[in-house]
This record gives structure tokens, sequence and C-alpha cells, in this order.
């Protein structure tokens, strides 16, 4: 049975004048032993102006929770949660 992808949240997050979108749908996945559904959240830059995305910057980061932490980390450091960056590895709790 087809079940079609669900959207659970979507950000728009500034940092400075850099604009990011981060989606987090949930999805069906196929895998070698069997299909199942999870959470997948991508983000990218975005143009704010002419409502256009950009380069992804992530692909498949996980769950709501992943999604707040990317946010907050985005918002406070402009780059994506690293957790052997010394400025980032504070939001990677859940990634």
């Amino acid at each position: 049975m087809y079940t079609p992808d669900k959207a659970v949240w979507k950000s728009y997050v500034w940092h400075g004048s850099t604009c990011f979108y981060v989606s987090t749908i949930e999805r069906t996945y196929d895998t070698y032993e069997e299909t199942s559904r999870g959470y997948e959240t991508i983000v990218w830059e975005y143009d704010w102006a002419n409502s256009k995305r950009g380069n992804i910057l992530l692909y498949q980061a996980g769950g709501i929770v992943d999604h707040q932490q990317i946010c907050r980390c985005l918002i406070a450091e402009g780059a994506l949660p690293d957790k052997d960056n010394e400025k980032t590895k504070r939001f990677c709790t859940g990634l």
C-alpha cells in the first residue's frame, strides 16, 4: 500500500544575512531487508528574496530533535552541528 510522504516541520532560520531552510518529512524507506517508515531532515541554503532553495547542506539527519538542534546551531553559529567542531559539538546530542 502506498503511503505518501508527510510534511512534519519546516523552518526558515537566519544567521546574520544568511537564510537556511530546514525541512523534516516522514517517508518510506526501502532497505535490503524491509520497507520502513521514518523521519528525514534536509537542510538547504535559501535565497529569501527569490524564494529559492540553494545547495543542499545536509541530507537525512533524522527527526524532530535533530531538526531543533540543527536550527539552533544554524542560528547561533551559521554552521551545521559537528561533534568534532568545538563551536558546534554542543548541538550534537541527538545527531
